[in-house]
């Protein structure tokens, strides 16, 4: 028999990562209160980091409020900005908000895991539940491959796009090398993770009419939009005939929408001077296909915002409130529980008892979830955006509801009025950023994890509606 001698730092070393895991089991557990807690907590730090003189060009202090304002958007992957980004924060501060944009776009327990990942090949069924949480459609036993895809896909996906802005904006419009590196490697992940952070001043308006700018920062915004269940579907189920029921109304959604909403925005804004009004009969293509895609939760415009129409901005606040795919890095009620809602009123329609979708039928459970998500964000949405009004007198109710919508819809899109908000207002757009990304997550674990069973029902008796 061989015996092995371990080096005392090996030891160590096992220890080390072996109570790291079991705390990390131990903390995950309870994924309702630690979610919210660890996207707090990272907020705080990035907020204390951008806080720094370094962190800005002047070399001054960042006032709290605007500093974490500026934190919990980036790491809520919202795009909301109460300071000039590019001309406010330096280099450093740039950075950090970068970081924080990824982290969020990971999500904050992937991002964890992944690190802990690099020392110990162990996870525990306390940290699959934790990331089963944060990830709609994620379960404990798919944690692994699916955290494998996503962490690829992400960085995959925004390697491309960074390369093909990089060489886009030294080549085409003559920026330095370094220049066009940092803002193409800034401007793909933004984009993937649907953040809208520019480094321009009038967000992306100067590439209006840029094609071979605006066509990969799309695809970036679609792409991480979409959602990372269904792109495990497409590969591992390899036909769209055996796609899943939640791939395909996903999917089908999506493009309904992305047409309907660039049509519609072509539409309104063609004749509109102060937007669309100038341009090329290419450029109202482009601009309405970049607006349906951008107000999917992305945050980045081509136009001023502001100066839209009222039926454009009505238009964008439902793009916003509906968001992308499910466990992807868009904001919103998502795509899917639009459609199953959709479902349930057209079976009503057509008297039918169950709801039913390409020859698959949805649960009572998913039914419950779908109306119970739309119902709730839409009065959280308009209560606090009903308080902005009240608590910002000078700025006009329709810019400031809008702007509660972009937060907790998680987009990023203003008519420029962010920075106009008084102190309590600016908190209150943080509250809803915040809930507007970790709501979600934190009702679907307490839904999952608080689901009983009855072994007894009540008599039935039927409520009048309508």
């Amino acid at each position: 028999m061989i015996e092995q001698h371990i080096r005392p730092e090996q030891l160590v070393e096992r220890l080390a990562v072996g109570t790291l895991d079991r705390v990390l089991n131990l903390l995950f557990a309870r994924p309702v209160q630690v979610v919210p807690l660890l996207f707090m907590l990272v907020s705080l730090l990035g907020a204390a980091a951008l806080s720094l003189p370094a962190a800005t060009n002047a070399g001054v202090v960042t006032p709290f409020v605007d500093a974490w304002f500026t934190a919990i958007s980036a790491l809520c992957v919202t795009g909301l900005s109460t300071l000039d980004v590019p001309n406010h924060w330096s280099g450093f501060g740039q950075s950090i908000i970068l970081l924080l944009i990824q982290l969020g776009g990971l999500g904050i327990m992937s991002a964890s895991v992944l690190l802990v990942a690099m020392f110990s090949r162990t996870m525990g069924f306390g940290i699959r539940r934790g990331l089963a949480a944060e990830n709609s459609g994620i379960t404990p036993g798919n944690v692994r491959p699916l955290l494998r895809l996503i962490l690829v896909f992400t960085l995959t996906f925004e390697a491309i796009v960074a390369l093909w802005l990089f060489g886009w904006l030294w080549l085409g419009h003559h920026q330095g090398a370094g220049e066009a590196a940092w803002n193409g490697v800034f401007h793909a992940v933004s984009a993937f993770n649907n953040a809208g952070f520019a480094l321009w001043s009038d967000n992306l308006m100067g590439f209006a009419g840029d094609w071979l700018f605006l066509t990969p920062i799309m695809a970036a915004i679609i792409a991480g939009g979409i959602g990372y269940p269904v792109y495990r579907d497409l590969w591992t189920q390899r036909g769209w005939r055996r796609l899943s029921l939640h791939g395909r109304l996903t999917l089908y959604g999506y493009a309904f929408l992305l047409m309907t909403g660039a049509l519609l925005f072509i539409i309104l804004e063609w004749n509109h001077a102060a937007t669309m009004g100038a341009m090329s009969w290419d450029g109202h293509i482009l601009n309405g296909l970049f607006q349906s895609v951008t107000s999917r939760t992305a945050g980045f415009n081509t136009i001023a915002i502001g100066e839209m129409t009222d039926q454009s901005l009505m238009l964008t606040s439902i793009l916003m409130f509906i968001g992308g795919g499910s466990a992807g890095t868009a904001g919103g009620v998502k795509v899917g529980t639009i459609m199953i809602v959709l479902l349930i009123i057209w079976s009503e329609i057509r008297g039918n008892d169950d709801v039913e979708a390409f020859g698959r039928r949805i649960g009572e459970h998913n039914q419950r979830r779908a109306i119970s998500v739309i119902a709730l964000a839409a009065v959280l949405a308009l209560g606090c955006g009903y308080l902005l009004v009240a608590l910002s007198p000078h700025i006009p109710s329709r810019d400031a509801m809008f702007e509660a919508v972009s937060a907790f819809a998680t987009t990023g899109l203003s008519t420029g009025v962010t920075a106009q908000f008084t102190e309590p207002g600016k908190y209150l757009l943080i509250f809803l950023m915040f809930v507007g990304r970790v709501g979600p997550i934190t009702l679907f674990a307490a839904l999952a994890a608080g689901r009983r069973y009855q072994h007894y029902q009540y008599p039935k008796e039927d409520v009048i509606v309508g």
